[in-house]
């Protein structure tokens, strides 16, 4: 009988499934765009081995949370994703897509979070474009509620009328079939904040019905972050509809220590059977369009873009502010449309958050900053880096479970979040040792250390080579392989 010669060996390192089992030292072989193998390799043919000796072996993280989705046009290298070692992301979060396109006159603030391309008609050109465009890495997507409030309503700031309320399910199932994985709000945003209970649950309906998700940026995450997540909880216990809490956070000191409250109320709806999970990115500023209101709550506030004034990119509102002899709600006014970090988090929540057991990892970069946050660039390094080799808050193989197998849980992507015989063939090594985010709030672009090679589908994406090939592929909700 003759031996089958493989792909690719990844030979002589520490792998870890990303099913939450210990480290085991082994070779792995790739097969076309599938894991052929995993044992000891040493005498089987391969086309090429790599050597990973002393270093970990996982399966690519997933990013739960990205705003990339008009960036597979703009900027198809995706290097912020594969630097860090993340093969697949879950875009069209916080209620903005890249599709349906608003109606004529129809648009909102958050949009801008998203890119310069026009958006698109609907989820079938959306997903076709990037079929032709050929994404660098894996590619899900949600629908976002304001992109169906703006494409279906006259007045996307009122209530629907019934017909507007079929119109946007009507949207919702065509997404769905188009391939999407679910639909998010953004309920802190115009048009989402209009939003009430019957609205939200015949849109969750429709999802539960195809066996989709609803991922939210709750109404508050402030004073009243406790009933903010009530709601969306309430969202899923009503229609069976699984549920992601995006982003979690407990915004302002007088805030912080919620989170034990919110967590126990997720813990509780997860007895009762809903299906919630959430994400975290691990940083205490948050990141978003520039919101005038928040200018005086805030103490600590950093510009990252600004239409009207893009030379203050990276400058503090209250040195802007200063400098222009005003309030600092009135210099956020003459800054926007603009978008800002905002410092209100506490580090320690953020690490308790984490270490939740429904807890994923979402970068929540958003590219189009012209002064990103360094979420962008390093929050999956960050986690191996500090959350897990310097503070030790969790074992390297729960962190990556964390950032596998329960995301592909979470969103449906069989085959994904695991290293198997069978399963698709997406890689990151790294030496345990020294991976580490560089990106600071300073330098938000720097890339991360010690993530040494990236595959997607068994093709090379990181290090980044002249001419390479882009074979990432959109993911539709799947089934889990049992």
């Amino acid at each position: 009988m003759q031996q089958e010669k493989f792909d690719l060996i990844i030979e002589g390192g520490w792998v870890i499934d990303g099913l939450g089992g210990a480290r085991q030292r082994a070779d792995v072989a790739v097969a076309g765009e599938r894991i052929a193998a995993i044992g000891d390799l040493s005498h089987a043919a391969a086309t090429r081995r790599l050597d990973a000796r002393g270093k970990i072996v996982a399966p690519g993280f997933i990013d739960s949370h990205g705003h990339d989705d008009l960036m597979f046009v703009e900027k198809p290298g995706l290097e912020w994703k594969t630097s860090q070692g993340i093969t697949s992301v879950v875009v069209g979060n916080c209620g903005v897509s890249g599709a349906p396109a608003p109606l004529p006159g129809n648009t909102a603030a958050a949009l801008a979070l998203l890119g310069e391309t026009p958006l698109f008609a609907d989820m079938h050109a959306y997903f076709d474009t990037l079929r032709t465009q050929q994404p660098m890495i894996n590619v899900a997507a949600l629908v976002g509620h304001a992109n169906l409030r703006l494409a279906a309503m006259r007045d996307p700031a009122a209530a629907p009328t019934p017909d507007e309320q079929r119109a946007m399910e009507r949207m919702l199932a065509d997404a769905l079939a188009a391939g999407a994985v679910g639909f998010s709000t953004g309920l802190a945003y115009q048009p989402g904040v209009a939003a009430e209970q019957a609205e939200l649950d015949g849109l969750a309906r429709v999802a539960a019905a195809e066996g989709a998700l609803h991922t939210s940026h709750i109404r508050n995450e402030g004073d009243d972050v406790e009933a903010a997540v009530d709601e969306v909880l309430s969202v899923g216990r009503n229609t069976g509809c699984a549920t992601v809490l995006s982003h979690h956070k407990c915004m302002m000191p007088r805030n912080w220590g919620k989170s034990r409250a919110t967590l126990a109320n997720i813990d509780r709806a997860r007895a009762e059977g809903v299906d919630v999970a959430l994400d975290i990115y691990p940083y205490p500023g948050s990141s978003t369009i520039l919101i005038p209101e928040r200018a005086d709550s805030i103490d600590d506030i950093r510009i990252t873009w600004s239409v009207p004034h893009p030379e203050c990119s990276g400058e503090s509102l209250a040195d802007i502010a200063a400098r222009w002899g005003c309030g600092k709600q009135e210099a956020a006014e003459r800054l926007c449309p603009a978008g800002a970090i905002y410092f209100a988090m506490d580090d320690a929540e953020v690490q308790r958050i984490f270490q939740h057991d429904c807890c994923m990892v979402g970068s929540d970069g958003l590219p189009n900053d012209a002064h990103p946050h360094p979420r962008l660039w390093g929050s999956f390094t960050r986690v191996l880096g500090r959350y897990v080799r310097e503070a030790e808050l969790l074992t390297l193989e729960a962190a990556v479970a964390k950032m596998t197998a329960l995301p592909a849980r979470v969103f449906g992507l069989s085959g994904r979040g695991q290293l198997s015989p069978g399963a698709w063939a997406d890689v990151v090594v790294f030496d345990a040792d020294t991976v580490l985010d560089c990106a600071t709030w300073e330098s938000p672009t720097l890339p991360s250390v010690g993530v040494e090679h990236v595959l997607v589908n068994g093709q090379p994406v990181f290090p980044a080579v002249e001419g390479m090939a882009r074979p990432g592929k959109i993911l539709r909700r799947e089934a889990a392989a049992g």
